[in-house]
């Protein structure tokens, strides 16, 4: 008999105090973003494939305290807890570890991307079992097998583990899975009518990838720049079956959704083609759309496009090695405007070496062009990209790394080269969005666009959340 294996997504935790202030992650954490784990949607749907029982507790969905996940586990008893984690979040997710396991003694196999950076200092906690490194598609399904079966897990590829008391990291894992060949998320076991983006126009929501990797070389970002694609036809059948299980939008969470234009317009024929009610947003650069490419999304479904602008000072943009002219910003804003479509953008202020002056430029481009939202972020330099290894070089010291054994507190993670003290660019931080947000103009033109009591309320809640 094959195991029962339960994927449990713990509780919004506070890691995010690192890019905004209290007030501001409040907001985001309470009121703006409810979205499922993929990671574990994705496991469950290949373990069940394989033929094993499963089950998810999206605890964070579901608003559940750890008393109450322990009970659903006491009921449902599986045979192995599982866990998926960013760096950020790595001792939040092991504090919730930490009680489930002494109230249910089980295996713990957790994975995710901070695997791949930090996986032998994660696995110093005895309350975690086995690590998945890299990619599980293929390296989980054969872990389980290994572990049912008694064998010998020294030769199962991608995992790390403790022998006699010793972490043992095995060799990686280095094939890429066929993500054609890889079964939808299994959403049927997710409480999808607890998803939430109050930015969304239909209920419920949920998230999609169609691509993983970016080729882009941000210094900022540690996104791996080897892209691998879905074909269109896989992309569109599983937007077909969220639509079969009630879904109405879909937010595309691939890191650039737009850096194949032939593929992006095979997607945007089939959706057109096979006639799909369905809205949808994406995340992309103003340099990988045009107009043409703009009016084709709007006319099949599009509502809004987040665009990552970072910054309004070409210096600054060039220093992180993100080539961008400000111009082209202003352009491809317009168009997807006059497209009918929703303009969110991205901003970043605290970045390597950029003055206060420079930073208010930013705040002023937010305010110049016709968006309809901003998120506006602390920059912190992230495990494993190219600003933390010069910064790692600079300092001596590793700090996400101490941060993962606990032997530094998250909130003092440093930012690097920054010219203002972190309190200083708080008051930044809450400015911009302030600034933005309550600036008369966009009040009223928002209370004009605005369909329902509903998203009325979504709207003012948040507003008075930033008061």
């Amino acid at each position: 008999m094959k195991s029962k294996i339960c994927f449990i997504y713990p509780s919004k935790q506070m890691a995010n105090k690192l890019y905004y202030t209290k007030k501001i992650w409040k907001i985001y954490s309470k009121n703006a973003i409810k979205l499922p784990s993929l990671a574990l949607a994705y496991l469950a749907s290949t373990m069940r494939e394989k033929g094993y029982e499963v089950m998810i507790i999206d605890a964070n969905a579901e608003d559940l305290s750890v008393c109450e996940v322990i009970k659903r586990l006491w009921k449902e008893q599986p045979d192995y807890l599982c866990f998926s984690t960013i760096t950020d979040t790595f001792q939040e997710t092991l504090e919730s570890i930490r009680e489930i396991k002494q109230m249910c003694n089980k295996p713990v196999i957790i994975g995710g991307p901070h695997m791949s950076i930090y996986p032998k200092e994660s696995l110093k906690y005895d309350v975690i079992d086995y690590g998945v490194v890299g990619d599980g598609f293929e390296t989980f399904p054969e872990l389980i097998k290994t572990l049912d079966e008694e064998k010998d897990i020294s030769k199962v590829k991608g995992i790390c583990y403790r022998k006699k008391g010793e972490v043992v990291l095995n060799s990686p894992r280095c094939s890429r899975v066929n993500l054609d060949q890889v079964p939808f998320p299994a959403r049927d076991l997710l409480p999808n009518n607890k998803y939430n983006i109050v930015l969304s126009q239909r209920k419920p929501v949920t998230v999609m990838v169609t691509a993983l990797g970016c080729p882009f070389k941000c210094a900022y970002c540690c996104t791996d720049t080897n892209v691998v694609y879905r074909s269109p036809e896989n992309v569109v059948d599983e937007i077909e079956d969220c639509i079969k299980l009630g879904i109405r939008e879909i937010d595309f969470y691939d890191e650039t959704f737009t850096i194949n234009r032939k593929r992006t317009i095979e997607i945007l024929n089939l959706i057109k083609e096979r006639n799909l009610d369905i809205l949808w947003s994406i995340r992309t650069r103003v340099d990988c759309v045009d107009k043409e490419l703009i009016n084709r999304m709007a006319e099949v479904g599009c509502i809004r496009i987040n665009y990552g602008i970072e910054s309004a000072d070409e210096d600054v943009l060039k220093s992180v090695d993100r080539y961008m002219k400000i111009d082209r910003v202003r352009e491809v804003v317009k168009w997807t405007k006059d497209a009918g479509i929703t303009v969110l953008g991205f901003f970043m202020i605290g970045l390597p070496g950029e003055t206060r002056s420079q930073m208010y430029r930013t705040l002023d481009l937010m305010k110049e062009l016709d968006l309809d939202f901003i998120q506006l972020n602390k920059f912190t330099p992230i495990p494993n990209s190219k600003i933390y290894h010069k910064m790692v070089e600079e300092h001596k010291i590793d700090y996400w790394k101490e941060y993962v054994k606990g032997n530094y507190p998250l909130e003092r993670i440093p930012h690097y080269k920054l010219t203002i003290t972190n309190e200083k660019l708080d008051k930044l931080l809450e400015k911009g969005y302030n600034e933005f947000y309550f600036r008369p103009s966009y009040i009223w033109k928002k209370l004009k666009g605005i369909r329902s009591f509903g998203e009325f309320w979504r709207l003012a809640k948040g507003a008075l959340d930033l008061k």
